[in-house]
């Protein structure tokens, strides 16, 4: 694609603190950034001599979705056969299904699987993943396979593997050696971040711990570890660590910050929520993942009374950030009765709150179209017959966009996908790919 174009026949929702819709707009980009925006006749008059032109057809145009929670190493995990009874609990799920799959990932394995979640993400409106990995087999530059993949499809990705010392310290020190190696090799990437990326507080030593702090507090890294995301947590981390709850073990060794995100938070209570706030630490929320794992959900209507930054993540399960935000809305309906129950609360996640989050990680602004923020958009094909007003994006969102198909994805300024064709891939070779890779996780 052409450095610099216009996108015409726009109908623009910017997002952002004070949200606009300009209804036949257009939107100048240059160099993987929002150079400038406004009414169509207003653009064409300042850029009549831009010849390099996208024709958005009407439908809207408006910030791609973050992923703020993906394990694309699952990407050949669905429909192999888990070999589990219907009654086995969680546990038993992770350990002789989940854990046993990931230990059977090759480097190239690894590279695919991230190319199909990738092109199921950009398929989706996702623009930016947050990508937690693990290849206990296949460690040392395991980030840097799933960062060529980010890469070579222009997919925006904040990147870390999921330290754990389930295997033993020494194995855990070598997964926080290869990720603090990888985060301080690309703190300068245009489109791929380093995080540094845990398990979970139980699978990690307080010297390890005491570990990533410092790194975090020298480098400025950010971090992600899942809380609370079974209803024993707690009880194994005050059985094994001094009578300790997992939230006092974070904040009290200095983990929890504006650069620290806690994911799949199903069972917080009201004192962890507290602490979060206390930290100003994001939450991200992961509805089919619980679901689909047998957990409880979030409590996000006492996440949203506390403005807690948050997004929503796939887990690894699907990579549409559109279907998770329907499925909140639908538990959220369920949990507090009303009329119109959620959709201000799961709006305002979506356009503002998740966007907060996510740039204290990126290297260029997102989630808004704005002068210089990064050129990360996509073409929703959804044609509201009346403007969107701050009084009616909830419903346009909730009852229209989400329900709508992505006909078209820019990322960084690269046009990935164009009424629903994606640019440069050819997904029948890829497959084959796929299918050669997928075999190496027999389950026997």
């Amino acid at each position: 694609m052409a450095e610099n174009y216009l996108i015409l026949n726009s109908n623009i929702l910017t997002f952002g603190p004070k949200p606009k819709n300009i209804r036949n707009g257009a939107v100048y980009v240059g160099r993987g950034t929002v150079l400038d925006f406004g009414p169509e006749k207003d653009m064409l008059a300042k850029y009549s001599d831009e010849p390099n032109r996208i024709d958005a057809k009407g439908r809207i145009v408006m910030p791609g979705f973050v992923d703020f929670h993906n394990h694309l190493y699952s990407g050949f995990f669905p429909n192999i056969p888990t070999g589990i009874n219907s009654g086995s609990d969680y546990k038993t799920y992770m350990d002789k299904y989940w854990w046993k799959l990931a230990g059977k990932l090759s480097s190239d394995g690894i590279y695919y699987s991230a190319v199909k979640g990738i092109i199921n993400s950009i398929k989706s409106g996702v623009t930016t993943v947050f990508n937690l990995h693990s290849s206990p087999a296949c460690i040392d530059d395991s980030l840097i396979d799933i960062a060529e993949a980010f890469e070579e499809l222009s997919m925006r990705g904040v990147i870390g593997y999921e330290i754990s010392n389930r295997n033993g310290e020494e194995e855990a020190d070598r997964m926080f050696k290869m990720n603090s190696e990888f985060a301080e090799e690309y703190k300068n990437n245009p489109l791929v971040t380093g995080m540094i990326g845990l398990y979970n507080a139980n699978e990690a030593s307080d010297r390890l711990l005491r570990n990533v702090v410092k790194f975090t507090d020298r480098t400025g890294a950010g971090t992600v570890i899942h809380l609370s995301e079974t209803d024993n947590e707690d009880e194994i981390s005050v059985k094994n660590f001094d009578k300790k709850y997992c939230i006092d073990r974070l904040y009290d060794i200095g983990l929890l910050n504006s650069k620290t995100i806690l994911a799949s938070t199903n069972y917080i209570d009201e004192t962890d929520i507290e602490i979060i706030k206390e930290a100003k630490s994001g939450i991200v929320l992961t509805p089919s993942s619980a679901y689909y794992k047998g957990l409880d959900f979030a409590p996000i209507e006492d996440i949203v009374a506390h403005n807690i930054p948050m997004g929503f993540g796939s887990d690894g399960i699907y990579h549409s950030i559109m279907s998770e935000a329907s499925f909140a809305h639908r538990i959220l309906r369920q949990k507090v009765k009303g009329f119109s129950s959620g959709n201000t609360e799961i709006s305002e996640i979506l356009s503002k709150s998740s966007f907060r989050l996510a740039n204290n990680f990126v290297s260029k602004s997102i989630g808004e179209i704005k002068l210089g923020a990064a050129a990360d958009l996509i073409f929703v094909d959804y044609l509201p017959e009346h403007e969107i007003t701050q009084d009616n994006l909830h419903t346009n969102l909730i009852f229209g966009i989400l329900q709508s198909r992505v006909a078209g994805s820019i990322i960084n300024g690269n046009v990935v996908m164009k009424d629903f064709e994606l640019s440069g891939i050819d997904e029948f070779e890829l497959n084959k790919k796929f299918i050669e890779y997928a075999k190496e996780l027999n389950i026997k």
